[in-house]
């Protein structure tokens, strides 16, 4: 008696697919590229190619575009015209240089840090901290409401830039079309007198751009102090702020 071929066992059993997102090779594969092509032209702001620095600028890009899941062949035939998306490749490229430059330029005392807090973590972990959500908006043209790229978002606590989580969460930071006009920030923990302490933050964020009018928005986050501190990004952990809209100059706002 003749075995019977079970496609779906076959192709379920033997070839599964595991959902994944095609922009980590591409944005590695880049940014070591640039890396290997800036250390070859030995340009004189690149102090350090190790391996933390090239990681700490691929996850500078991944946190800023858009990322593209497949699961199927078919999502691999759908990833190559994606892949070849000159807009999105030139973005990547721009992303790249910006975190190259970023994380160079603070390298040393971030490395430092890093080292200093890896051996304190475990006693700071004993310390009442009011921990913040990851804050994530997007920045419009307020007549065409298209994302709008290159535009300038400053967050301040106070009067002052509120200090963020690690060196690779920039204040300000900018908009790019890979990320439609989207900006986050993850604002360091302050340390609290005592636990379940119920406090409200206030916070500005100052949006501005060329040729565009600047626009302000102010925002309270109410939290309560904790000692799990969260020294890791938890996405699930995120405050959404209001789509925030810029007329050009020369346009009136018909919302006024």
């Amino acid at each position: 008696m003749a075995v019977g071929y079970d496609r779906h066992k076959a192709a379920t059993g033997f070839c599964m697919f595991n959902i994944h997102n095609i922009m980590e090779e591409q944005v590695e594969s880049r940014v070591n590229q640039l890396y290997d092509h800036v250390k070859g032209q030995k340009a004189s702001w690149l102090e350090c190619d190790c391996e933390n620095c090239r990681k700490d600028t691929i996850c500078y890009v991944l946190n800023r575009i858009p990322p593209r899941y497949i699961l199927s062949g078919r999502g691999v035939t759908h990833a190559s015209t994606v892949l070849n998306d000159s807009q999105l490749l030139a973005d990547i490229d721009r992303l790249a240089y910006e975190g190259m430059k970023m994380v160079n330029s603070l390298q040393r005392p971030y490395h430092k840090s890093a080292t200093a807090n890896s051996s304190g973590q475990e006693s700071a972990s004993n310390i009442p901290m009011f921990v913040f959500p990851t804050f994530i908006g997007n920045v419009y043209d307020g007549s065409s409401f298209e994302p709008l790229a290159n535009a300038s978002v400053i967050l301040k606590e106070g009067k002052i830039p509120a200090e963020m989580m690690d060196a690779s969460w920039p204040n300000p930071c900018s908009t790019y079309d890979a990320t439609k006009g989207g900006y986050s920030f993850w604002v360091a923990p302050e340390v609290a007198e005592e636990v379940k302490v119920n406090k409200e933050f206030s916070f500005t964020l100052e949006v501005s751009a060329e040729g565009y009018v600047p626009v302000t928005y102010s925002f309270e986050v109410p939290l309560t102090s904790e000692v799990n501190n969260r020294n890791e990004l938890n996405s699930t952990s995120s405050l959404k702020i209001k789509d925030l809209f810029l007329f050009r100059s020369d346009i009136k706002n018909e919302l006024e």
